[in-house]
């Protein structure tokens, strides 16, 4: 089954801040289902925690594109988490990496989908935008 689930933050500054996110999944059919709430956290953290609760969502092997201004927490998924995952979630220097525990989870949550990345806004940013600013949840 191919689906999209597409993240956004009310804020996409590096540092550690209050900020909402919210993300939209997207069934065949164009059938979706959204969230959002609020963390403090930085981009990718909250990048990262807003994945991990759409995923959580799924429940039978599908095919994903997950789109999110995130290019950065986009492109290690899609290139780095093999390797970090091997490495028992360590650095070349044998230190834990950054979001640790959240990368963990992704790796588990991820394993038997297969995933693609489209990095950059999309045509539910701004709708997600509006419901942030609501408070609005449809789970």
């Amino acid at each position: 089954m191919e689906t999209g689930i597409y993240i956004e933050l009310s804020a996409n500054d590096p540092r550690e801040r209050s900020r909402s996110w919210g993300y939209v999944l997207e069934a065949p059919g164009g059938k979706t289902k959204h969230d959002t709430g609020e963390c403090t956290s930085t981009m990718h953290g909250a990048t990262l925690q807003t994945l991990i609760k759409a995923l959580d969502r799924y429940h039978k092997p599908s095919q994903i594109t997950i789109h999110a201004a995130d290019e950065w927490v986009l492109n290690m998924l899609e290139n780095q988490l093999p390797a970090w995952e091997q490495n028992s979630f360590r650095n070349a220097r044998g230190e834990p990496i950054k979001y640790q525990q959240e990368w963990e989870q992704l790796a588990e949550k991820v394993k038997d989908h297969k995933i693609t990345i489209e990095p950059g806004r999309h045509e539910y940013s701004a709708w997600l935008q509006d419901e942030m600013k609501r408070g609005r949840r449809d789970v």
